[in-house]
């Protein structure tokens, strides 16, 4: 399918384009009334939640900053984006596990397991990541090598070097004389990872040359650790309500907050994005000051 976007300005074009990520998301898993009815519930539950959708934004802006336009391939930097959430969604629904954080309530609706049940809960997990590689596979209209290539960014993101070694690190995170180096390593493999997959995705849709590719990956790991370190400060001094989500949950566990302090930790948190967005510059992208505006939206917490 061709997607042709109108002209319009910055703001108006990120919600045309969140809109047709919505819609995406809700076309590429199965409906619920489809059998086994449970367990896609369970997955729109947790996919369709409302999101900011921060990581297909970035994934659809870059590729447009790095030159693709309307058409096949604005259609293919949306279905990439739309992987990189339901990966995200994926990893929310084990995380929130009573053998993980055992939280109840997540963008401001029961967690998955509470929802529905811990069973279903794993199962829909594990279905959404086993779709994802199903959904880049089939995306044709990226060439073969293209496609390939994002689909092994995907397995190196989530994978024991990726996402998954970044929670088993995270459940073993109890040692308060862990080094601020050592806790920024854990925050690159458990969020930066899937940051990284949907920068470097975009790059790769829009034919990138390594000098772009190469700022865009210091872009992404300045954006993870700054992505974690708000999460954990909001975490501290947000309410469930406020935090549309179950706080408190990093209690007892070595982090920048717990190790540095409160204002050292918005001081760190401030140099990250600084250096994100400075990278993101470097990378010479046709769009800049509509990305900066989805950063900015995203760390607005920081000007409260």
């Amino acid at each position: 399918m061709a997607i042709s976007l109108p002209k319009t300005d910055a703001l108006s074009n990120i919600e045309t384009i969140r809109g047709l990520i919505e819609a995406r998301l809700s076309q590429i898993v199965p409906s619920e009334t489809t059998w086994p009815v449970r367990l896609h519930e369970a997955q729109r539950h947790a996919l369709l939640s409302p999101g900011k959708r921060f990581r297909p934004l970035l994934c659809v802006f870059i590729a447009q900053g790095g030159g693709i336009r309307d058409g096949r391939d604005l259609d293919a930097a949306i279905t990439t984006g739309c992987v990189a959430e339901m990966v995200h969604a994926a990893s929310l629904i084990l995380d929130d596990l009573p053998c993980m954080d055992d939280a109840d309530l997540r963008r401001n609706q029961p967690t998955t397991h509470i929802a529905f049940d811990e069973s279903t809960a794993i199962l829909s997990a594990t279905a959404l990541l086993n779709r994802a590689f199903g959904v880049l596979s089939r995306m044709d209209q990226v060439k073969a090598e293209r496609r390939i290539e994002i689909i092994d960014l995907l397995s190196y993101a989530v994978g024991s070097k990726g996402l998954i070694a970044g929670q088993m690190a995270d459940l073993a995170n109890t040692n308060q004389g862990t080094t601020i180096a050592e806790i920024e390593r854990l925050n690159t493999l458990k969020t930066g990872a899937l940051f990284d997959f949907s920068v470097d995705s975009a790059a790769v849709l829009s034919g990138m040359h390594a000098s772009q590719r190469a700022a865009l990956k210091d872009f992404s790991h300045h954006l993870g650790l700054a992505f974690q370190l708000l999460d954990d400060v909001k975490d501290a001094v947000m309410s469930d309500a406020q935090a549309e989500k179950s706080v408190n949950r990093d209690v007892g566990k070595a982090t920048i907050l717990a190790i540095a302090g409160s204002d050292a930790s918005r001081d760190k948190l401030s140099d990250y994005l600084l250096h994100a967005k400075a990278a993101l510059k470097r990378a010479e992208l046709s769009n800049l000051e509509t990305l900066n505006m989805i950063l900015d939206h995203q760390f607005a917490f920081l000007r409260s």
